[in-house]
């Protein structure tokens, strides 16, 4: 593994098949977006599932749920998308994913293999298994394993600091556009459910 690999498995705190997949998806849109990131301030990413993948875009392109230049579009979808919000220009990298390997299969394997009850047979299989696919990911060409498209956006709703208020039932400050009315008390979502 190279050490930027490395990094991201550190991130990380485990090796996986999706943070394989996301490594290889940041790189490439890192890659394809070219002088459009040099101001690091004008990036953001979008992804459009919550898998492992999200630890690997954020330790290689810098963008986090922190900084405020990671979004989550719930799309559900292997998708991962760098925006120059300045410029508008960007790249859509689709994860090839589902097509490539049997996620159930491999899941319940997984399941096994780390049951208390599991047998050294069954973790050193897994295992091999494991690495196996990740050095496919690591290696394959990228065309079997990501689409690249360059696409032009609009800058995803600025985020910042926000407003917040107490909740009139628990009493805990929330974001004031996310409370509720219900009855002329302001709810947070918590107590308003």
């Amino acid at each position: 593994m190279d050490q930027e690999f490395d990094n991201v498995v550190h991130f990380h705190r485990h090796l996986c098949l999706d943070i394989a997949v996301g490594y290889r998806a940041a790189k490439a849109a890192m890659r394809e977006m070219g002088d459009q990131i040099k101001d690091m301030k004008s990036l953001v990413a979008t992804i459009g599932n919550e898998t492992c993948a999200i630890d690997a875009i954020q330790e290689v392109t810098g963008c986090t749920f922190g900084k405020r230049n990671l979004y989550l579009s719930h799309t559900g979808k292997p998708v991962y998308t760098l925006l120059n919000t300045k410029s508008g220009k960007g790249v859509r990298v689709y994860a090839k994913y589902w097509e490539k390997f049997d996620h159930k299969g491999f899941g319940k394997k997984r399941k096994e293999a780390t049951a208390p009850a599991a047998t050294a047979e069954q973790r050193s299989a897994y295992e091999k298994e494991l690495q196996e696919k990740i050095d496919w990911i690591l290696g394959a060409p990228e065309s079997e394993l990501i689409s690249v498209r360059h696409v032009t956006l609009p800058p995803p709703p600025k985020v910042g600091k926000y407003d917040a208020a107490p909740c009139s039932r628990c009493g805990e400050h929330t974001h004031v556009d996310l409370l509720v009315d219900r009855g002329g008390q302001k709810l947070c979502q918590e107590c308003s459910s």
